[in-house]
């Protein structure tokens, strides 16, 4: 049976002349956004019913909820979901709130309080709040200048700015020690509204004072009954950031677990996608494009919820009375991709999709390229190269005959047919070479060639193998093995240091996680001078792939070729923009 190429056009669409190449018709290219969801393809229904539930309860009055997972694993879609959930019942007002979004980054809890009050004033226009909500804005606008002159912002010594810093009444207009009361009063005197729901997004990208002072302003709203919190983060990251705000009383680590126990009562963790979901996810993201009418798209997404609320798996089984389901190849290859991601991206709805997006690029540009291969040979290989770095490299290092050769020893050791596995690739790669679709007669010697070029793979071929060695380890996400390696290279020559520093700035652009690599990188500038204006202009070159993490190495270390991109990269437009705005940060702006 034949795989499938990525998707052919539907039914009746048109075709354009410029997907016409070499005699044959192009592949439509499929991609997909990196946006919040508004339907549940991954069962995340049962975790929005858990929350709007709880949010319900009257013995959870107030109440902040923590959902937690790593960074792209569904926290936006939930908060999506359950916006949508909660704006259906009568009496809630629900409020998004993206701390790290703020143009006032300088007074993020006052920026916090501010929305929520102007949202309340502009919602419910004929409650007479006007009055009550200027003078709680009043009191943070005090607040936020005593804020100033405390830390050197405001320098003139004005008489009513040095009243700012004079401790007053909570009864004070001017004092925000009695902001929490009054705002108690003004959502008690509010009728119509029951419950306000405040949902608070992407805590964890923001830098550690923002999110400190995001949980301070939740603070304020604590102990107000009405009032509900959802926080969408990584605790992790979370956690860390209280911390370091916290480490020049030289008590971060002992006291920020207990700060953030104290602020989330209700700690809620998005499952990890499992082999199954992951598969009926690709499904699905697949079947979007393919599918002829959304409404039959529809009843299959309908259909997995459903299966998924009886328990049954896999939840896209027994598809027979729908009146489309997707094809057989089009299951077998999700489930293959799935089976073949690596634990951490199949974990991740946003790093599936960002595989997904370099595969349908990567078949389109071999398709360019006159190369004839299977879109599942493709993401077979991409899987190797995304996995396991080192043997690909060794495997687009061979000439075709030692490549065949190499192929029928890795796959029959990977499916139990041999006992030994071949010297030349890694143990971790079995699963891998046991996984369809058969490579040993597959046309792969021009792929290879295309995707070397495409990343620089000829250079990572020529390197030793302790080189080798050092560059996966410094790219790993293990601690030990990470800290190792950096301690091992930067004794060793500075031809090796080179050598492994353009390998880790080659792997950048083709790695969904760059911060630990961009840490060893930034390790072997700080300790070899000869080699930071090279890694300067090599994080430079990769910018489009650096995460918020990056900015943070780059701005602590000592480096002045390093620290001389902060400029560079705040001004940037073609970054990520929370890599933008932490460059900004970091100078003050």
């Amino acid at each position: 049976m034949a795989h499938p190429r990525l998707a052919g056009p539907a039914e009746g669409s048109a075709v354009n002349e410029d997907e016409l190449a070499g005699g044959h018709m192009m592949s439509e290219l499929q991609l997909w956004d990196d946006n919040p969801t508004t339907v549940d393809l991954l069962g995340f229904t049962s975790i929005v019913d858990t929350v709007a539930a709880a949010l319900q309860s009257r013995s959870l009055d107030p109440v902040t909820i923590g959902i937690n997972a790593p960074w792209g694993g569904g926290k936006s879609t939930v908060l999506g979901l359950l916006k949508d959930e909660l704006n259906r019942q009568s009496g809630y007002r629900v409020i998004r709130l993206d701390p790290w979004e703020f143009d006032d980054q300088f007074d993020v809890r006052g920026a916090v309080i501010g929305e929520v009050l102007q949202d309340l004033l502009t919602n419910y226009p004929d409650e007479g709040l006007d009055d009550r909500v200027k003078d709680l804005l009043d009191r943070i606008s005090w607040s936020r200048v005593a804020s100033s002159m405390a830390r050197g912002r405001l320098v003139a010594q004005t008489e009513e700015l040095v009243q700012a810093l004079t401790p007053r009444s909570k009864e004070n207009a001017r004092s925000l020690a009695g902001f929490r009361s009054e705002f108690a009063k003004l959502l008690q005197d509010l009728a119509p509204l029951q419950r306000l729901v405040v949902l608070v997004d992407d805590l964890d990208r923001c830098l550690p004072d923002a999110v400190m002072a995001t949980l301070e302003a939740i603070k304020l709203f604590l102990s107000v009954e009405k009032v509900a919190f959802v926080l969408a983060a990584d605790q992790e990251m979370v956690r860390e950031s209280i911390a370091v705000s916290l480490d020049a009383t030289g008590r971060g680590e002992q006291f920020a677990q207990r700060y953030l126990e104290k602020i989330v009562q209700l700690p809620l963790s998005l499952p990890r996608i499992s082999a199954d979901e992951a598969a009926a996810f690709i499904t699905l993201l697949l079947s979007e494009q393919r599918c002829p009418q959304q409404e039959q798209y529809t009843q299959l997404i309908g259909h997995a919820q459903q299966r998924r609320a009886q328990g049954l798996s896999p939840v896209l089984a027994d598809m027979q009375s729908l009146p489309w389901e997707p094809d057989a190849e089009t299951v077998g290859l999700a489930s293959r991709l799935a089976t073949g991601l690596s634990a951490h991206r199949s974990g991740s709805p946003r790093s599936i999709k960002r595989f997904l997006n370099a595969w349908a690029l990567r078949t389109r540009i071999a398709e360019r390229h006159g190369i004839d291969i299977e879109a599942s040979v493709i993401a077979k290989l991409m899987l190797l190269e995304d996995s396991h770095s080192k043997d690909f490299e060794t495997l687009a290092g061979l000439q075709d005959a030692q490549r065949s050769e190499l192929l029928q020893r890795w796959q029959a050791w990977g499916r139990g047919e041999e006992p030994d596995k071949p010297d030349e690739v890694s143990e971790a790669s079995k699963e891998w070479a046991a996984s369809d679709p058969d490579l040993i007669n597959a046309p792969i010697g021009p792929y290879l060639s295309l995707a070397a070029s495409l990343v620089s793979l000829t250079a990572a071929a020529s390197l030793t193998q302790q080189q080798l060695s050092w560059a996966s380890d410094l790219a790993s996400a293990s601690d030990p093995h990470r800290n190792e390696a950096q301690t091992q290279i930067v004794a060793a020559p500075v031809a090796d240091q080179q050598a492994v520093a353009q390998a880790l700035i080659q792997r950048a652009r083709r790695e969904t996680e760059t911060d630990h690599l961009v840490q060893s990188l930034v390790y072997i500038a700080t300790h070899t001078a000869e080699l930071r204006a090279l890694i300067a202009q090599g994080l430079w070159e990769v910018r489009k792939y650096l995460l918020p993490g990056a900015v943070v190495d780059i701005d602590t270390s000592d480096v002045d070729e390093l620290r001389a991109l902060l400029p560079q990269l705040a001004e940037a437009t073609d970054i990520e923009p929370a890599v933008q705005q932490a460059a900004q940060m970091a100078l003050g702006r």
